[in-house]
């Protein structure tokens, strides 16, 4: 059995990261009224705390982190002292995924990489690159196309 408080730590920190992200959206100001709204009588308040979190976010995008942070905190003790807020949290969190489907997320690399890049939508924890000498192809995955390219024979034993 999962642990409620579990659950509604994952939720608040989903919260805090679709908030963070629709701060540079055009659905800014519908996000900020439903988040507010989340907060009931303390509302016009939220407002107020919401546009000053996007206005640092804004200004300086390295306090992304800092603004998630907080806000990760203050949706879980409403989330615990409020727990009905949660069925409201997740409609935000639902029409926002229907709004920004991952399939529209994109990354393109313009000039030469001399280091390891990588490309991912949420990493947890760290990140290890393993170096190859020349070029690597992961045998471990499933391929749909043909794999084009010089192959090595095997060493002899």
């Amino acid at each position: 059995m999962t642990d409620p408080g579990t659950d509604l730590a994952a939720l608040a920190a989903d919260g805090a990261a679709g908030l963070v992200q629709a701060m540079a959206a055009d659905v800014w100001a519908a996000v900020r009224d439903r988040f507010a709204a989340l907060f009931g009588r303390g509302r016009d308040a939220a407002v107020a705390e919401l546009e000053q979190a996007r206005d640092e976010v804004t200004e300086d995008a390295e306090l992304a982190d800092e603004v998630r942070t907080e806000w990760r905190s203050r949706l879980r003790r409403l989330l615990k002292n409020s727990p009905d807020a949660a069925t409201g949290l997740r409609a935000i969190l639902d029409e926002l995924a229907s709004e920004n489907p991952l399939g529209g997320v994109s990354g393109t690399i313009h000039g030469g990489v001399t280091g390891t890049v990588v490309q991912a939508h949420t990493v947890h924890g760290g990140v290890t690159a393993t170096s190859h000498g020349g070029d690597h192809i992961d045998f471990g995955g499933v391929f749909h196309r043909p794999v084009i390219g010089r192959t090595v024979p095997p060493p002899a034993s």
